[in-house]
Parts: C-alpha cells; sequence; structure tokens
C-alpha cells in the first residue's frame, strides 16, 4: 500500500487504501470484501483512497491539457487563489472536447458503487471542478477548514471524489486531511461569519458558520488524532465526506499538482440547485453517465460558455433554509 503519512502519524493512523482484485477490474466492481473495507473507512475516517481505478493513460493526457492551460491562468492572472492562500487556484477539466472524457474519470464504477452504498440509492452528480497547488510555493498553507458555511447535518450527506492527475504526495502538495473529523464536527467547531467576511463571501449568512475551523479545535483534535498527507500514484482515486476537515498544503517541486474534484449527494438531501455547467455538445455522453447508477444534474449550455469559471460557482446548503 503505497500511503505515506506524516512522521508524528502511527501507521494506524494513515487513510486507508482499497486495492481491486484482477476480477474486480474485469467486473468493474468491488466483492463483498472491499466494499466493506471501503465503507468502513468512509464512515470512520471520512476518507479513502482507491488503488489502481484509473487508466493512468487517462491521466496523463487530462494532465497534458490542464498543465498547459495553467500556464495561461497563472500569467493571466484569470483565477483568484483558493481560500486566500496564493498556492492554490480552482482549475476545472476540460469539458467541450471528447477526446478528454472518459468514463473511468467522469463516471467510475468503483466509485459509484461506493457512493451508492454510502450515501444511498442513485446519488446525484452536479458538482465539478478540480484543484492546483501551484509550483514551488514553499510555505505556503491554507487553514484547516471544511468546504461548508453552514450547519451541516450530522450524517453523510455528500462525498467529493478526488483525482489527483500526477504524483500525489507531500514534496507535490499533496492535501492535508484530518481523518476522523467528520465523525465528530459540526458548525459551532467553524469560525462565526462576520460582516466583513460576508462582503468578501457573499454567500456568507453572519453569525452561521464560516469554513474554517476554530484554532482550539483544531489543537484539540490534534491531541485525538493528528492530521496526514497521502501519498496517491496517477489512476487513484480519493473520497472525501464533505465534513472532513483538510487544508491544501506547499507544493515544493517544479510542476503543477492538479487533481479533479466530483460531487455526490445524497436523494435525500434538499439541495436542488446545484448543477454542474456542462457543454451542450457532450449532453450524449455526460446523460448516459456510463451506464452507471447515478443521476446527472446538470445544466447544458451553449460550447462558448466560460465552463471554469462558470463551475466555480457552488453552493452546498439546503436549499429549504
Amino acid at each position: 500500500m503505497a500511503v505515506v503519512t506524516s512522521t508524528s502519524v502511527s501507521p494506524s493512523d494513515a487513510p486507508r487504501t482499497i486495492t481491486p482484485a484482477l476480477s474486480e477490474l474485469k467486473s468493474g466492481k468491488y466483492g463483498v470484501d472491499n466494499l466493506q473495507a471501503a465503507l468502513e473507512a468512509l464512515h470512520q475516517d471520512g476518507f479513502v483512497v482507491l488503488k489502481s481505478v484509473v487508466d493512468v493513460a487517462h491521466v496523463d493526457h487530462i494532465n497534458s491539457y490542464m498543465t498547459r492551460e495553467a500556464d495561461d491562468l497563472v500569467k493571466n492572472n484569470t483565477k483568484p487563489f483558493n481560500q486566500g492562500v496564493n498556492s492554490n487556484i480552482l482549475q476545472g477539466p476540460p469539458l467541450k472536447d471528447p477526446e478528454y472524457l472518459y468514463n473511468d474519470v467522469f463516471f467510475n464504477p468503483f466509485v459509484l458503487q461506493i457512493m451508492n452504498a454510502y450515501l444511498g440509492a442513485n446519488p446525484s452528480w452536479g458538482f465539478v471542478t478540480g484543484n492546483n497547488a501551484l509550483p514551488r510555493t514553499h510555505g505556503l498553507r491554507q487553514p484547516v477548514h471544511k468546504d461548508i458555511t453552514f450547519s451541516h447535518p450530522q450524517c453523510p450527506f455528500f462525498v467529493i471524489a478526488n483525482v489527483p492527475l500526477c504524483p500525489f504526495n507531500p514534496t507535490t502538495g499533496s492535501t492535508e486531511f484530518w481523518l476522523g473529523s467528520h465523525a465528530h464536527t459540526s458548525g459551532t467547531d467553524q469560525v462565526p461569519a462576520t460582516a466583513e467576511a460576508k462582503r468578501e463571501r457573499p454567500t456568507l449568512r453572519v453569525g452561521e458558520p464560516n469554513c474554517f475551523v476554530l484554532p482550539e479545535v483544531v489543537e484539540e483534535r490534534r491531541k485525538i488524532r493528528p492530521p496526514v498527507q497521502p501519498t496517491c500514484d496517477k489512476g487513484d482515486i480519493m473520497l472525501r465526506d464533505l465534513r472532513t476537515w483538510h487544508a491544501g498544503m506547499p507544493n515544493d517541486s517544479d510542476q503543477y499538482r492538479i487533481m479533479l474534484a466530483l460531487g455526490y449527494q445524497a436523494q435525500w438531501y434538499p439541495n436542488h440547485t446545484l448543477r454542474s455547467k456542462l457543454p451542450l455538445s457532450q449532453a450524449n455522453f455526460f446523460m448516459q453517465h456510463g451506464g452507471q447508477p447515478v443521476e446527472v444534474r446538470a445544466d447544458f449550455l451553449p460550447d462558448d460558455s466560460d465552463f471554469g469559471k462558470l463551475n466555480d460557482i457552488f453552493q452546498f446548503r439546503s436549499t429549504l433554509e
């Protein structure tokens, strides 16, 4: 198992990995033992690594495109920095050109098998973006946070699948994850949003949680289970319960560290407006959803739309609030 953690973390606290048997790879489905192991990891840790479930050639192809695109984005200062730290930008995958649309990336059968078991039958997919840790960002890291700015449910309701497009390790800026934090956290653990914070991020509501976890809460959690930076290979996928604390970390390498992000929502959870923005020309690919048990929630727009910017705008809050 190729998982490396910081030196302060014992092996028993390391992220769990699921390695498919050859028969499972052929069928595109985990057997009972691996499915149970993946579910135990998500329920107990809020995080699991699925090993070798994506064709590496597909990963390399997408990465080559996004690396070229990133050069332009950085040169032209097109993207705002993520979480206010000048080390990390949102960068979504190419969506218009069918040569970059792979079922094992967008509709991975192992991911969707687990999502149907963890979130309930026929979860919805309505979120697509990506994350780029810029090279040579020595010492720059994000604060510990959740991607949630409201009082969230205390049960599984949303999961992010991250697809790394290059080696993912502490040197390249693998994300810091606080395993198990999802099961022991609520909105009261987060910094309350202020009027000043709302001016910078209009979707916040004053007095409700900001995304940042209170420093004293972080330090108490550190005593129980310190954070980890997993190592993943190309072809792996990471699953993270949305409630799990995490933080972007410095990328000390000379290359972009890009990972895609696909989001899955439980059918019972009442957010009825979160939808991927996708090109109309590729509607057949996305609506066929690789034959997998998932509901695609999307707005199909003209191909000249700026899908990178449009998919950067999202809100996980219940639309009943």
